[in-house]
C-alpha cells in the first residue's frame, strides 16, 4: 500500500504557504494605503515612505504566491535545474527595489533639510493622524510577524520567503514606531537643545528609518546574489550534508572524497565526489544516488544529488 504521508505533508505546508503570503499581500496593500491618506492628512514625509514600502511589499506578495506554486518543482526541459532559483531571484529583486526606495527617500529627506536651512520654510506636520496610523499598522505588522514566523516552523522552516516576510514585517513595525515616535515627540522638544531640529524632524526620521532599513534589506540582497552566484552553502548546512550522506553510505565499500554544496532558495543542490573502490554499474550509481537524496530530503530538507565517480574531488 502506497505511502501518501509525505505527499500529504507537503501538500499541507504548501496550502499554509499560501495562506500565509495571501494574508501578506492584502494586509501590506492596506498599510501602503493607509500610508498614503496618513501622508496626505499628516503632511508627512516619513509616513508616505513607510507606506510605499508596504506598497513593495503588497507587489512583492503577488509574486511570491507565485513562486510558492513552482518552488518545490524538479527538473523539467524549461528548468533543467528545477525551479528553486526562483526563490533566490523573489529576495534578490525585492531587496532591490527596497534599496531603491531608500534611495529615494534619503534623496527627498536631504532636500527638504537643504532648503530649511536656506531659509524654505516647512509644512506643519499634523500630529492626529500620525498616531492613529502608528498604533494601527505597528500592530498589524507585529501580527503579520507572528502568522508569518508560525507558518515558517509549521512547514519545516525551509521556506525562505516565510522567513524573509517574518524578519520584514518586524523591521516594518519598528520603523513604524520609530518613526510615529520621532514625529510625536516633536512638541517636546520646545526650550531644549533639540528645539532648532523640530521643524525638519520629518526629514531626519526619513533619513534613520532609511538608514536602518538600509541593513536589513542590503543583507537579503546580499544573501540572494550569493545564492544566484553559486557561494557555497553555510557551514551548519554542509555539516549536515556530510552526516546525512555518510548514513546513506556506511554500507557501502567507497569512499566520498569530497562535497560540493550550494543552497539555492529552500533546495540544496550537492554533487558527491565518490570514489567506489570497486567496479560499478550504472544501476549502482542510480541506488547510490537515491538513497543519498532520500536521506537528504528526510535530514535537512529538499535536495538534489549527483555522484561524480572520481578520486580527486574538485582539484
Amino acid at each position: 500500500m502506497p505511502d501518501d504521508t509525505a505527499g500529504d505533508t507537503h501538500e499541507s505546508n504548501m496550502a499554509l504557504e499560501k495562506r500565509a503570503m495571501n494574508l501578506t499581500r492584502w494586509a501590506n496593500l492596506g498599510m501602503g494605503l493607509a500610508g498614503a491618506i496618513a501622508a496626505l492628512l499628516s503632511n508627512s514625509q516619513a509616513l508616505l515612505i513607510d507606506g510605499l514600502f508596504s506598497l513593495i511589499g503588497y507587489i512583492s506578495a503577488v509574486f511570491a504566491m507565485r513562486i510558492s506554486q513552482t518552488a518545490h518543482l524538479g527538473p523539467d526541459r524549461l528548468r533543467p535545474f528545477g525551479y528553486a532559483a526562483d526563490e533566490a531571484l523573489y529576495a534578490t529583486f525585492r531587496s532591490l527595489a527596497l534599496i531603491g526606495l531608500v534611495v529615494f527617500g534619503i534623496s527627498q529627506a536631504i532636500l527638504g533639510i537643504t532648503d530649511y536651512v536656506l531659509g524654505g520654510d516647512v509644512e506643519t506636520i499634523r500630529l492626529a493622524p500620525v498616531a492613529v496610523y502608528t498604533v494601527i499598522v505597528a500592530a498589524a505588522c507585529f501580527w503579520l510577524a507572528f502568522v508569518h514566523h508560525h507558518a515558517w516552523k509549521r512547514t519545516g522552516r525551509r521556506s525562505d520567503m516565510l522567513k524573509l516576510e517574518a524578519q520584514a514585517s518586524v523591521y516594518d513595525a519598528v520603523i513604524t514606531v520609530f518613526a510615529g515616535a520621532g514625529l510625536l515627540s516633536t512638541p517636546y522638544m520646545k526650550g531644549t537643545l533639540l528645539e532648532p531640529v523640530a521643524p525638519v524632524m520629518d526629514s531626519i526620521m526619513v533619513l534613520i528609518l532609511c538608514s536602518i532599513a538600509t541593513l536589513s534589506y542590503f543583507r537579503a540582497f546580499r544573501k540572494g546574489m550569493a545564492q544566484l552566484a553559486g557561494a557555497p552553502a553555510s557551514p551548519a548546512d554542509q555539516l549536515a550534508v556530510w552526516h546525512a550522506l555518510r548514513r546513506a553510505s556506511s554500507e557501502e565499500s567507497g569512499d566520498i572524497i569530497d562535497t560540493a554544496v550550494v543552497r539555492i532558495g529552500r533546495k540544496l543542490d550537492t554533487v558527491v565526489y565518490y570514489n567506489p573502490n570497486r567496479s560499478v554499474t550504472a544501476d549502482d550509481v542510480d541506488q547510490l544516488t537515491h538513497r543519498m537524496a532520500k536521506q537528504l530530503v528526510q535530514d535537512v530538507g529538499p535536495s538534489a544529488v549527483m555522484i561524480v565517480v572520481s578520486n580527486k574531488g574538485r582539484d
